[in-house]
């Protein structure tokens, strides 16, 4: 999983991964620190979305007020 997200990452990529399947479980660890050792900042979706004061714009973007 690694060696395909290696070279294509950047800064606001969205990560989905499966639970369910054979390898995800065992590589979550591997995938998180690698992440990190580039320099990027892990984050949940859910610390992406403003809870308020916010607006969503024609192209469903949402911004802060």
């Amino acid at each position: 999983m690694w060696a395909r997200l290696n070279n294509k990452i950047k800064n606001g990529d969205i990560i989905l991964s499966h639970n369910g399947t054979d390898h995800t479980a065992d590589s979550l660890d591997k995938l998180l620190t690698n992440i990190e050792k580039k320099g990027f900042k892990v984050v949940t979706v859910s610390d992406l979305i403003y809870s308020d004061n916010y607006e969503i714009d024609s192209n469903g973007t949402q911004k802060q007020k």
